[in-house]
């Protein structure tokens, strides 16, 4: 499981690896309404960041990681996940198949 540490007051540091992504996929499948739109920006921003550069904190779009990893933002002026790159890669990818599915999901309500 990823690693949660304040490196200062104001800045949180998510230490994360490929054997955490399972934890994202069923927190966000479990409640793709809840996350869509954060979804959305992810899938739009993370690739004009090259994926690695991607500040979750800047967008807004911290919920999933708050929520998969059970901490909390509200004290903090930043976040960064430290992580191999593969695990941005990956994480796009699952992004990407949740976004998918959150459009078809969309497009059948409609």
């Amino acid at each position: 499981m990823a690693t949660i540490r304040t490196e200062n007051e104001r800045d949180l540091v998510v230490e994360a690896d490929l054997s955490d992504l399972q934890a994202f996929i069923d927190e966000a499948e479990r409640n793709l309404d809840d996350y869509k739109d954060e979804i959305s920006v992810i899938y739009d921003k993370m690739p004009k960041f090259d994926y690695i550069y991607f500040c979750f904190y800047a967008y807004s779009t911290y919920r999933l990681l708050e929520s998969t990893l059970n901490f909390d933002t509200s004290k903090v002026g930043h976040i960064r996940v430290s992580a191999p790159d593969a695990f941005f890669y990956a994480f796009y990818g699952m992004i990407a198949t949740l976004h998918t599915q959150a459009k078809m999901q969309e497009n059948k309500g409609s």
